[in-house]
């Protein structure tokens, strides 16, 4: 007798980088943005203040903090064009095309968000 296995699929992985998207929506960045507030208004002047441009520019100087962030950049990005993906699916658009565009912008997002971090951490910017 033969046993029917399931044809391996690459839809799990899809979901567990949605089901993390979605966790960084909506736990990760509210928080962070609280902290951010708090710290912006520590002062009302930006050139002085905690969330300085060299500040900033320091913080993600840092290997760990630059690497996080792009973590959260790129499930962001991964479950924001995730969700548009499957609205233009639910109101029939069934192409190839906006798979790409969905996944490749996603990508493309988030590399450019490292390419900029590197630029940073390098101190080319």
């Amino acid at each position: 007798m033969r046993q029917f296995l399931p044809t391996p699929s690459d839809e799990p992985i899809y979901w567990l980088m949605f089901g993390a998207g979605g966790m960084v929506a909506g736990i990760v960045l509210p928080s962070i943005l609280v902290i951010m507030i708090l710290a912006g208004l520590g002062s009302p002047d930006l050139a002085t203040g905690l969330l300085n441009f060299e500040q900033v520019k320091g913080l993600l100087g840092n290997w760990l903090l630059a690497a996080m962030l792009f973590g959260i950049v790129f499930m962001l990005c991964f479950y924001s064009l995730h969700r548009m993906y499957h609205s233009t699916h639910d109101l029939g658009f069934h192409t190839k095309l906006f798979w790409f565009m969905a996944y490749g912008g996603a990508a493309a997002l988030a590399f450019i968000t490292l390419g900029l971090q590197l630029l940073i951490y390098f101190k080319l910017f």
